[in-house]
């Protein structure tokens, strides 16, 4: 989730508690620990970006690791904010950190939330990562409960019901779009054998589905009201493997992108120089490409990794 809807919701959280809380220093514990989690992105000065997107979103994005930090955190405050309660700064610095965990969770980039135990990537994909909707909405509230200070504490917790409304409307929208997305591909014979549906910018009615088969993987970018009539269908023919495409399987920077990628397909082929390419992506992350030709942007972005092998499928070089 972006940090200006981290900082609202740590700003709403700060509202919500005890009224012997409401004060200053509260509502800044709870502002900077909904978004210390990403001190993690000083990472990508320590190592390439294949470093940095393998620890984005791990140790410090853990619900394990979670009481330690708050507790590291709320020390340096005791030591540095003269009069500071160790227990109230170690208490809201772990509310917020949990909330940080949790918003990003529920986007579909992928959260280690268990993590050293396991570095699996969990996501409920729930939510774009930018929503205009939800932020719009926090920002709206928080103006409320300011100006209608008789009735703060009503409309913060308004805020909060809102939220878990917003949730479970994108939960019923995405079911709908998955009930859609499977009807579609059993009426055309595609048998799959796993789907993945996201959320896509702007609306929690809009939603990419993409499933794998033995032999290619599809895509639909979709949204709650449209019939799978009109869809349109996107495919990604299986290449048939060759030695580089062979070659580039067993390499580290792989094995990485299949372990980091949702749905990643490759394609094979040389530039102008003659070497030789493979080219792996994501389908999470393709731009819907009627949109990226009426903006004049790439499709295949942000996240390509691109090796590159000489004649003897040596790898020479990669790209990520």
């Amino acid at each position: 989730m972006d940090n200006i809807t981290h900082t609202l919701t740590g700003a709403i959280a700060s509202k919500a508690g005890p009224v012997h809380h409401h004060t200053r220093l509260v509502f800044w514990i709870l502002i900077v620990a909904a978004n210390i989690p990403d001190i993690d992105f000083l990472l990508q000065f320590f190592g390439d970006r294949i470093f940095y997107m393998e620890q984005h979103r791990a140790l410090s994005h853990s619900f394990i690791f979670a009481p330690f930090f708050a507790a590291f955190i709320a020390y340096i405050l005791k030591l540095s904010v003269k009069g500071i309660d160790f227990r109230l700064a170690f208490t809201y610095t772990f509310i917020g950190i949990i909330i940080h965990i949790f918003f990003d969770l529920i986007t579909s980039f992928g959260t280690m939330i268990f993590y050293p135990i396991t570095d699996a990537r969990y996501t409920l994909d729930l939510i774009f990562i930018i929503d205009p909707w939800l932020t719009g909405s926090l920002i709206v509230f928080l103006i409320l409960g300011r100006k209608f200070k008789l009735h703060r504490k009503k409309i913060i917790w308004g805020a909060i019901v809102f939220v878990l409304v917003y949730f479970v409307l994108a939960f019923v929208n995405r079911e709908i779009v998955r009930s859609n997305a499977d009807d579609f591909f059993s009426d055309h014979g595609i048998e799959y054998n796993r789907m993945i549906v996201l959320p896509q910018p702007l609306a929690i009615t809009n939603w990419m589905v993409a499933v794998e088969t033995d032999d290619a993987a599809y895509q639909i970018f979709t949204h709650t009201f449209e019939s799978p009539g009109d869809y349109s269908l996107l495919d990604y023919p299986l290449m048939e493997p060759n030695q580089f495409i062979r070659a580039a399987k067993y390499t580290d920077e792989v094995e990485f992108f299949k372990w980091f990628a949702r749905m990643p397909v490759y394609e094979y082929y040389t530039d102008a120089d003659g070497d030789h390419i493979v080219e792996y992506y994501d389908l999470q992350f393709i731009f819907n490409p009627e949109l990226a030709y009426r903006f004049n942007v790439r499709s295949k972005a942000p996240f390509v990794l691109q090796l590159v092998f000489d004649d003897d499928a040596n790898l020479i070089q990669y790209n990520f």
